[in-house]
C-alpha cells in the first residue's frame, strides 16, 4: 500500500470525524484525519459545547454564592470579575479534553494531518497549508466528510470582536460587560442568555418567535421562562433585528433598531440566530456533490451521500447536530461502510439537554406531540420542592414530568428541568428502551434522599390520574 493511500479519509476533527476514525482503525483500517485548525476537538471541545458548559458552571457557582445563602456563613466576591480570571477553568478544561482526544488517535495509529482537505476526484483528496500552498494528495476508499458548522454572519452586520460577536468569538470577550444584547432564542442563545443573567449582567434576549424554544413540551417551557424572569433577563418575543449599529468613541457601545420598533443599546451584542455547514471550499462542485443554502449536506439513512462511498455526518448534515450524536454519526458510518455489526440507522430516542440556568432535559413525545397524534395518556409530576434532596439542594423550582399511554401505562416522554436534568434524564431513557410502565417505575427502588426518587412520585400521580379518568 502506498503511502498516500488510505481505508479511509475523514475531513474534519470533532466528535463525528474523530469516533468515524476510531471506529475504522479498531476494525483494522489504514485511516488519515485532515483538520484546518491547530487543534482537534472541532467546535465541541474548543469553541461551544465544552467552554460554554464548563462557563456555565463557573456562572452558576457566582449565582449560588450570591442567591443560595446558609445561616451563618458568609462568603464574598470580588466588585469586578475579569474574563480572564473568568475562563482560566474553561482552558483547564479543554487543554485536558484535547490531550484524551490525541492520545486516543496515537494509540490507534490514526494519521493527524494538519491542513485544508479538498476534493480533487471522488476518491482524492488534496490537502493544503493555510496559505493555500498544496502539502499533499492522499486517497482513500471511503471518505467522510465531518467539517462541521460555524455560526450564520448576515452581510449587514459586523462582527467586530469589541462590540458584536457570535458564539465563537463571545469566548474571547476581553471584559464583562454591564449589559448585553442577545438576538436569537435557540439553545446556544438561550444558554448563554442565562449564563450571562447569572453573573449580573443585564440581558435582553430578542426571540424571532413567539414561543420560546417550540419544541419543548409547553408546561416546561413555561417554567423555564419564569427562571429566566428571575435571573432578570428582558424577553423580547417576537421580534428580530433591522440595523444594528455601533456607537461611541471613547467606550463603544451597540445599538440594535428592531422590526417592531424597538430601540436596545447595551455594551455587547451575541448574535446566535443559525449556524451554517462547513462546505465551502471543499471542492464538492468538482465532484457533483451540492450543499443547500446552509451549506448543509444531504444523506440517506445510513449517512451516504450521492457516492456510496462518501459519507457526511455531524452537523454539516444539520438537525440534531449535537456532539453525542454526531460522535454516534460517525461510527454508524464507518459499520456500514465495511459491515461491522453494531448499531445501524438514525435512532428516534435521543436525549436532548439544553444547558440553560436550570437546565432542561427531555427524551420521548410531549404533551402537545400526543395531542395531536391523537394518543390518549397520562401525566405525571414529581416537584423538586416535594423532594428532600431538592430541598437540601435549595433547588424548589425543578420538576419531572412523565408522560404514559393510558391503557398500558407505557412510558412514552420524559421532561425534566432542574438540578441535572441531563444527567437524571437517562433514568428514563432506560426506561423507555424496556418499555416499562408505570407500575414497575413506582415499584422501582431508589436511594433517599435523591432526586432521582421522582421518578416513583411521579410514575404514582400518573396511575391515580388513570384511574380518575377511568371513573370519570
Amino acid at each position: 500500500m502506498a503511502s498516500n493511500q488510505y481505508d479511509v479519509l475523514i475531513l474534519g476533527g470533532g466528535p463525528a470525524g474523530e469516533r468515524a476514525a476510531v471506529q475504522a482503525a479498531r476494525s483494522g483500517r489504514r485511516v488519515a484525519l485532515v483538520e484546518r485548525e491547530n487543534v482537534v476537538g472541532g467546535t465541541c471541545v474548543n469553541w461551544g459545547t465544552i467552554p460554554s458548559k464548563t462557563l456555565r458552571e463557573s456562572a452558576l457557582y457566582v449565582w449560588s454564592l450570591r442567591n443560595r445563602k446558609i445561616e451563618g456563613i458568609r462568603s464574598e466576591i470580588t466588585d469586578r470579575i475579569t474574563m480572564a480570571g473568568f475562563m482560566h477553568r474553561e482552558r483547564l478544561v479543554v487543554q485536558r479534553e484535547l490531550e484524551l482526544i490525541n492520545r486516543t488517535l496515537e494509540k490507534y495509529a490514526i494519521d493527524l494531518l494538519a491542513g485544508h482537505g479538498r476534493f480533487v476526484d471522488l476518491h482524492t483528496i488534496s490537502v493544503t497549508e493555510r496559505d493555500g500552498r498544496e502539502r499533499l494528495q492522499i486517497q482513500g476508499d471511503v471518505i467522510v466528510i465531518a467539517t462541521g458548522s460555524t455560526p450564520n454572519h448576515p452581510p449587514d452586520i459586523e462582527f467586530n470582536g469589541e462590540t458584536v460577536f457570535d458564539s465563537t468569538t463571545i469566548l474571547h470577550l476581553s471584559r464583562v460587560p454591564e449589559s448585553m444584547i442577545l438576538l436569537g432564542a435557540g439553545v446556544i442563545g438561550v444558554e448563554y442568555a442565562a449564563i450571562f443573567a447569572a453573573l449580573g449582567i443585564q440581558v435582553t434576549l430578542v426571540d424571532t418567535r413567539d414561543q420560546l424554544l417550540p419544541y419543548l413540551d409547553r408546561e416546561i417551557a413555561g417554567l423555564l421562562v419564569r427562571n429566566l424572569t428571575k435571573l432578570g433577563i428582558v424577553l423580547l418575543q417576537p421580534d428580530h433585528y433591522r440595523k444594528i449599529e455601533v456607537f461611541g468613541d471613547k467606550h463603544p457601545m451597540v445599538r440594535c433598531h428592531t422590526q417592531r420598533g424597538n430601540i436596545l443599546e447595551a455594551d455587547i451584542l451575541l448574535y446566535c440566530v443559525g449556524r451554517d455547514g462547513n462546505t465551502h471550499n471543499l471542492g464538492l462542485e468538482s465532484i457533483g456533490i451540492q450543499a443547500n443554502e446552509r451549506g448543509l449536506l444531504e444523506v440517506n439513512e445510513s449517512y451516504q451521500t450521492r457516492y456510496p462511498h462518501i459519507y457526511a455526518v455531524g452537523d454539516v448534515i444539520g438537525y440534531p447536530a449535537l456532539a453525542s450524536t454526531s460522535a454516534e454519526q460517525g461510527r454508524q458510518a464507518i459499520r456500514h461502510a465495511f459491515n461491522i455489526p453494531g448499531p445501524r440507522g438514525r435512532t428516534e430516542m435521543l436525549p436532548f439537554a439544553i444547558y440553560t440556568i436550570p437546565e432542561i432535559s427531555y427524551i420521548g413525545q410531549t404533551e402537545e406531540e400526543l395531542q395531536k397524534k391523537g394518543i390518549d395518556y397520562v401525566a405525571g409530576n414529581g416537584k423538586y420542592e416535594m423532594n428532600p434532596r431538592g430541598q437540601i439542594l435549595g433547588d424548589t423550582d425543578g420538576a419531572l414530568k412523565l408522560l404514559f399511554e393510558t391503557e398500558s401505562l407505557t412510558l412514552l416522554g420524559v421532561h425534566v428541568i432542574g438540578t441535572i436534568a441531563s444527567e437524571l434524564v437517562h433514568i428514563g431513557q432506560a426506561f423507555m428502551k424496556s418499555r416499562a410502565d408505570a407500575w414497575q417505575i413506582a415499584e422501582t427502588l431508589y436511594n433517599y434522599p435523591t432526586l432521582s426518587d421522582l421518578y416513583r412520585h411521579a410514575a404514582l400521580e400518573a396511575i391515580a390520574a388513570k384511574r380518575h379518568k377511568t371513573r370519570s
